[in-house]
């Protein structure tokens, strides 16, 4: 059986992580192409178009080579990761000395251990059929914040998973002040959920 080749999009680095509890970590990240999702206004490119299939090995080389400092951190992100995350992609990485934060949008369980999972739901923009998947071990929630979302949502989402860090981000699109303003007031009235910015937007890195 030939090695599989995994379907990236672009790993780049060394950066800083912008959002979330590790937000503002050096870091280098991987991103897979393909999504389950076509959410409106997405920010990310992660279309086929350009990407590049890679063994684990090639992946591993190509992250030791853009950690240049030794953070020994990729951000496994997408797209969506787990469409592609597997065991031995996991064995590799995490063999090499790399701490995996993934970020997924909840649909799918891991096929490979990661040491970081963070949960970014968006069911607004699920197709017919797909449900956000049980047992999922969160460490942090990131919600991003549009008129779907309100307090009840967000009682839903803390009842369903259990961790320490819970995100609102507000939708960095045209109607960002309004977002923002929707995402402070909940933040008030739901004090265990912390505003999250796009840092690596608001500062310009990668």
């Amino acid at each position: 059986m030939s090695e599989r080749r995994y379907l990236v999009k672009e790993m780049f680095g060394p950066t800083l992580q912008g959002e979330g509890a590790h937000a503002g970590r050096a870091v280098v990240f991987l991103r897979f192409a393909a999504c389950n999702l076509d959410c409106t206004g997405c920010d990310t490119d992660f279309s086929p178009e350009g990407a590049r299939r890679y063994t684990a090995d090639e992946i591993v080389a190509r992250l030791r080579e853009l950690d240049t400092n030794h953070t020994y951190r990729v951000v496994v992100t997408g797209g969506e990761p787990t469409l592609q995350w597997d065991a031995d992609l996991a064995r590799a990485v995490r063999g090499a000395g790399f701490r995996v934060h993934m970020e997924s949008n909840g649909t799918r369980v891991p096929a490979g251990p990661v040491d970081w999972l963070t949960i970014s739901p968006k069911p607004q923009h699920h197709p017919a059929g797909l449900a956000l998947a049980d047992n999922l071990p969160a460490d942090e929630v990131k919600v991003v914040v549009d008129d779907t979302v309100d307090e009840a949502v967000l009682d839903r989402y803390a009842a369903r998973w259990r961790c320490e860090h819970y995100f609102l981000q507000p939708w960095m699109d045209a109607r960002y002040d309004h977002n923002l303003q929707r995402t402070i007031a909940m933040i008030q009235a739901r004090p265990r959920w912390r505003l999250s910015l796009q840092l690596h937007k608001i500062i310009n890195v990668p």
